[in-house]
């Protein structure tokens, strides 16, 4: 049930006029965060979560590397959560409080400015189907809600942590298995799959340039609306798990679609008595193929460090994550054993 914040980057490169908007589409959820639909009703549970990532390269929307491209994203959140129940099953409601920023940021063709910030809230409640810690086998349906309550968007600056005024609703299925039932040689390894899909509401002035590079005429560039296709995204890991908090996994994660369309455009030269309309254009999309090794280490019997190594194989629509770590704190406040 873990997530993480969305991801931060789509592109336009068209004209010579580059710009970079926030997608909310990929909860970065761990390797057996649904097993913990076995932890007792009314544990509450506070996360704080930090990453660092450097990209090496963008890859705007056709696949092409710009040259001498690079950034560094950082991110910190603050997480809550409360197991409750609902008809006999496990019932979970979480809330996300999420901020980053980028530096070192290179993107050839644009002012390189950064609009940092809170980035949009997230809610999110869980239903576990299946919860069987005997059978070792958990099944529960997940939903986000993106609020677009982040930083106030700035369509002048080239990147954006904040989408333009978007909501999005991301339905998110976790499934975990453990594989000693199929041999004694495998007890203690689990298998984790991992499963969404973003639904995306519209944007609003995802754009505006001054003197936008390659324009005949000085004036002024605007998208006054953008849109933006469903974004998909699935994860699937190996765990050695062999006690209570403790495991390491490696994974492989895809996320594709997302496509962020700028419409509604329209170059106004300065100084003239017209609007010259424009064509719809790409700004970005979600698109990624990335792997992970996760571990998670007990440090107290109601308190885990836990991390995640990540590095991007190949990307389209935004920036190639070369190298990426975070960690993840939790302290976990259990409730009272109940009476027999």
């Amino acid at each position: 049930m873990s997530t993480g914040v969305a991801a931060l980057l789509g592109s336009i490169i068209g004209g010579g006029t580059p710009a970079i908007a926030a997608s909310d589409n990929n909860p970065r959820t761990y390797a057996g965060d649904y097993q913990g639909g076995s932890l007792p009703i009314g544990t509450f549970i506070a996360f704080q979560y930090g990453s660092f990532a450097h990209a090496d390269t963008f890859v705007d929307p056709t696949g092409h590397a710009l040259p001498n491209s690079h950034a560094n994203t950082w991110v910190e959140f603050t997480r809550v959560t409360y197991f409750g129940e609902l008809a006999d099953h496990p019932f979970v409601i979480e809330a996300d409080l999420p901020f980053a920023t980028l530096t070192d940021v290179n993107i050839p063709g644009t002012n390189n400015r950064v609009a940092g910030g809170l980035v949009d809230p997230v809610f999110h409640m869980t239903y576990f189907f299946i919860s069987d810690a005997k059978v070792q086998r958990w099944f529960g349906l997940t939903n986000f809600l993106w609020l677009p309550l982040g930083r106030s968007y700035d369509n002048r600056s080239a990147v954006n942590v904040s989408t333009p005024g978007q909501l999005t609703d991301t339905p998110q299925f976790g499934y975990t298995e453990g594989l000693g039932k199929i041999s004694p040689s495998l007890n203690g390894m689990f298998f984790d799959l991992i499963a969404n899909a973003s639904f995306h509401g519209n944007g609003n002035s995802p754009l505006e340039v001054v003197n936008p590079p390659g324009a005949p005429l000085p004036g002024v560039l605007r998208y006054d609306a953008l849109t933006q296709r469903p974004s998909y995204d699935v994860k699937a890991f190996l765990r050695y798990n062999p006690s209570t908090f403790l495991f390491a996994a490696v994974g492989i994660e895809k996320s594709w679609g997302g496509e962020q369309i700028a419409t509604n455009g329209r170059f106004v030269p300065a100084g003239l008595p017209l609007t010259i309309p424009q064509p719809d254009m790409s700004l970005g999309r979600d698109d990624f193929l990335r792997g992970h090794f996760q571990f998670q280490i007990p440090l107290a019997q109601d308190f885990t460090i836990a991390g995640d190594v990540f590095h991007d194989f190949q990307a389209k629509g935004g920036f190639r994550e070369n190298i990426g770590v975070e960690v993840r704190l939790a302290k976990f406040f259990f409730p009272p054993s109940r009476a027999n």
